[in-house]
């Protein structure tokens, strides 16, 4: 099964994944806010900082081309081989074309102007974001305003390459677990780069509390390897210290800031099989993709069934290979986004 979105149907795609998003449970937060009032919010621009989370990655130079590839389960054309970009899309393609914002990385539709860009990168730490947001802010088009929608997601890469540091013996535990702090304290920084002026007339911005790595198919490899164990206890403690600074201290500035906890939302899923299983999701574990490299692996590519075990599916498997997750956290991710957009006072 694919998740196929384009811009005449966005409100379809989240209606088939409502049971995604109920059994998650999202945790939305508004930093500051109004209490849910809400507002008819409609951002004219998108901006996406972070890693491969919100990553499009072109195949072609032409104007309408949809052969674009992402880190996760790539889709194709219903009923062909043709690869798709709308099909099982990002959660930042969702929301954009929620707002009917443009992607040049996908795109369908003739003319149609560009009004949501990536600034993220594959592999990108919270040092590159910063880098990220330096030079868009620098840029010719840099100067941000309130119907600006700005998305930050990063924080996974952080993780992995403290928790490599820790295992070669360059850091010590308690140094790593430090500096994961301290990278989520830089990252709360950034916000009042691009939300704030003293009348509020900045953009409004989302950050997302990564999943915990301590649950995902890496940690599961890395805790059953030669002398593994604790890998996922390190990876948990590293997640839960990067995440725990990066919400203490954003800036409480009264409306443009919404929190996506994106953590509790997987917590709850991983450890209430009942959620689970609510949201059709068979496993919680394991690669649902063959491809070492995740920009290879499509919904043809997919683990075969095994013995009683089924086949990994697009829709049934949280995890699409190694950290990333599948169609189901995109969904789940898109869902709280576009809550707090409607809901927030922004």
């Amino acid at each position: 099964m694919n998740f196929r979105i384009d811009r005449w149907s966005a409100a379809a795609l989240r209606s088939s994944l409502v049971a995604v998003a109920v059994a998650g449970s999202l945790l939305l937060t508004s930093c500051g806010g109004g209490g849910g009032s809400g507002t008819n919010y409609l951002p004219t621009r998108l901006i996406a900082f972070g890693d491969e989370f919100s990553v499009i990655v072109r195949q072609s130079d032409s104007p309408l081309a949809i052969d674009a590839k992402k880190y996760g389960i790539n889709g194709f054309t219903a009923n062909t081989t043709t690869p798709d970009c709308y099909t099982n899309p990002l959660w930042i393609q969702i929301v954009a074309l929620h707002y009917g914002l443009v992607f040049a990385e996908c795109n369908d539709i003739s003319a149609a102007s560009t009004t949501a860009f990536i600034k993220a990168a594959a592999g990108a730490t919270v040092a590159d974001v910063v880098t990220q947001i330096t030079n868009f802010l620098a840029s010719p088009s840099g100067t941000l305003v309130k119907s600006d929608l700005v998305t930050i997601m990063v924080g996974t890469n952080d993780v992995v390459q403290l928790y490599h540091s820790v295992r070669s013996g360059d850091l010590s535990e308690a140094d790593a677990l430090s500096q994961a702090a301290a990278r989520g304290e830089l990252l709360a920084q950034q916000f009042d780069r691009v939300t704030r002026y003293g009348s509020n007339d900045k953009a409004r911005a989302l950050y997302v509390l990564i999943p915990n790595v301590g649950d995902t198919p890496f940690a599961y490899a890395e805790e059953s390897g030669a002398d593994g164990a604790g890998s996922r206890t390190l990876l948990t403690s590293l997640t839960r210290a990067f995440n725990d600074q990066l919400r203490s201290k954003i800036t409480i500035n009264g409306r443009s800031i919404g929190q996506i906890n994106l953590f509790d939302t997987f917590v709850n899923i991983v450890n209430n099989a009942k959620a689970a299983s609510k949201a059709g999701i068979l496993n919680i574990t394991d690669s649902a993709c063959v491809p070492d490299n995740p920009l290879q692996c499509t919904s043809l590519t997919l683990q075969p069934a095994v013995g009683t075990a089924a086949a990994a599916t697009d829709s049934t498997w949280l995890w699409a290979k190694d950290v990333y997750f599948g169609p189901i956290g995109h969904s789940l991710l898109s869902n709280g986004a576009i809550s707090i957009i409607n809901n927030n006072p922004f």
